[in-house]
């Protein structure tokens, strides 16, 4: 079945392009704002064909009465295929498995490596983790543009964000990962129950113990119910 398109307006650059119905944001592609689909005026077309040569019309009548016309002629089919409704809990995954860590940019990445690593992830989705993350979208978008600037991430499509991890980088994180879980507790236990999580990490760096290694077994000891989170970036025996 081919799936329908809407056409909309970059409110930065008034350049047009499309997406696929459903999907909530995606990257202008000419001037690499990401735009919010939901608060554009929006024309419904049937195939992504029909949307591409309505974006090319569009964009050489530089909009005008041609695109009011037909937002106009759609917009009730509009309001059919998407139904306003807020984003509930069973759209996303149940929480998070680990433990959020402190610092934007840590939490950021934490999200984007979970979400966006082995598959490309819809700009939606990342917004819909943001409250879980303490994370605003607006200075997530700027960080994402940023990110794809330095190379970082890639937009496979533009709704769609995959962060970019060199094959020497997984090996390397693969073959160094050892589990502390025992020796977590053990210092949890020596420190009054309640550390940082960065506190966690700085204790085992001297001994080689990577990031990586600790942010797993903490994941671990969650899953097993050794620990639990009584705030963001901070982690108590059970």
């Amino acid at each position: 079945m081919v799936k329908s398109f809407l056409v909309f307006m970059c409110s930065k650059c008034k350049n047009f392009t499309n997406a696929p119905v459903g999907q909530k944001r995606r990257r202008c592609s000419y001037c690499g704002k990401i735009i919010n689909i939901d608060k554009a005026a929006r024309a419904l077309f049937d195939s992504p064909d029909a949307a591409s040569t309505a974006v090319k019309e569009f964009n050489a009548a530089r909009g005008g009465d041609v695109f009011e016309k037909a937002v106009n002629r759609s917009r009730e089919r509009v309001r059919a295929l998407i139904p306003e409704r807020r984003l509930r809990a069973e759209d996303i995954s149940k929480g998070i498995d680990a433990p959020v860590p402190s610092g934007k940019r840590r939490r950021l990445m934490r999200l984007l490596e979970k979400e966006a690593t082995d598959n490309p992830c819809t700009l939606g989705r990342i917004e819909g983790f943001c409250g879980e993350y303490q994370l605003e979208w607006n200075w997530v978008e700027t960080q994402l543009t940023n990110l794809a600037n330095q190379g970082t991430l890639i937009f496979p499509r533009p709704w769609l964000i995959q962060l970019v991890k060199s094959k020497t980088e997984k090996t390397k994180t693969s073959s160094h990962r050892v589990d502390v879980s025992d020796a977590i507790l053990v210092l949890l236990k020596e420190r009054g129950n309640r550390l940082g999580v960065d506190q966690i990490i700085a204790h085992f760096q001297p001994g080689g113990v990577s990031e990586d290694s600790v942010i797993a077994s903490l994941e671990r000891l969650m899953r097993e119910g050794g620990i639990f989170e009584p705030k963001p970036g901070v982690v108590s025996r059970a």
